[in-house]
């Protein structure tokens, strides 16, 4: 671990203020659930919560039925970063989501996209021309995102399969 070099007090109700300059840093918004754990060495560590990431294995599971299914990359992935993935997981998995990735999910609307130009899924720069995203909703939040891409066109049949997809996960999280 690495030290900030910042000190703050618990209050009377027990509560400690993260700084705005790490929230911004470690892109905490207002509003989001935060994980306690106590290392070994009676460390305190928070950490931000994924109800998503906490089904990464069954996610993993079904990503990998989409893309034996289809032939393309299913990816899935949190507010933040991706959990899982059907393939190339050493490049995504783990790896921020893209600013854009980020914005399209909070539209919450899902769609089909095919351009020429190229939507950049992850902060690496990797990139697409042919793609169906859904939002992952539960209980009105944005979870996440469910998506398939390639190179090569997906189908437009591929956008039900992935907001099937996604009611399908966001069930098992709410």
């Amino acid at each position: 671990m690495k030290t900030t070099g910042i000190v703050r007090r618990i209050d009377e109700l027990g509560r400690v203020v993260i700084p705005k300059e790490l929230r911004r840093t470690m892109h905490i918004k207002e509003g989001e659930e935060m994980e306690v754990f106590v290392a070994p060495d009676d460390t305190l560590v928070l950490k931000k919560y994924s109800a998503l990431k906490a089904l990464s294995d069954f996610s993993a599971e079904y990503a990998e039925i989409l893309y034996k299914y289809t032939g393309h990359n299913c990816l899935v992935c949190d507010n933040d970063i991706f959990i899982s993935c059907a393939t190339d997981k050493s490049v995504y998995e783990g790896k921020r989501i893209s600013k854009a990735l980020e914005n399209f999910l909070n539209a919450r609307k899902a769609s089909y996209i095919r351009s020429d130009a190229v939507f950049s899924v992850a902060n690496e720069g990797i990139d697409y021309k042919d793609m169906a995203i859904a939002p992952l909703i539960v209980n009105g939040d944005v979870m996440g995102g469910i998506m398939l891409v390639g190179k090569t066109p997906v189908g437009e049949s591929s956008l039900k399969l992935v907001e099937v997809a996604a009611g399908f996960l966001a069930k098992q999280i709410g």
